[in-house]
This record gives structure tokens, sequence and C-alpha cells, in this order.
């Protein structure tokens, strides 16, 4: 994520489309907590075409165990 615009009123950043899909499944997971910001975002990001990134078929977990 690189700041190109800052100002006291509002920012202008570039986010890589994998970044932005992060970004955009973080807020919608937190959205109860973040209110009217994380929905104004939700909004935005998806109004330029990005989508969440899809969650994993299959979440992959092991366990080493004590030698």
């Amino acid at each position: 994520m690189n700041i190109s615009t800052l100002d006291k009123q509002s920012a202008q950043i570039h986010v890589l489309g994998d970044e932005a899909s992060h970004l955009l499944a973080g807020l919608e997971a937190m959205r109860s907590e973040l209110g009217e910001l994380a929905e104004e975002l939700i909004s935005l990001l998806r109004s330029t075409g990005i989508e969440p990134t899809p969650a994993p078929d299959h979440i992959r977990t092991e366990y080493a165990g004590p030698e």
C-alpha cells in the first residue's frame, strides 16, 4: 500500500489487487465492530470491482507433537 495524497480531510492510496481483496474480506468480517466507516470502505472497494478473497475449501492444520 502506498499513500499518494494525504491532507487533513482525505487520503488517497494505491493498493495491489490481492491486498485490496484481503482488505475487503477483513472489513466484511469486522463490519459490525467498525460501523459506518467499514460500510463506506466496503462499498468503495466493491464499486471498483474488488471481490473478497475466497475462503479456502480446507484449512490444513498439522500437529508435530513432542519428540
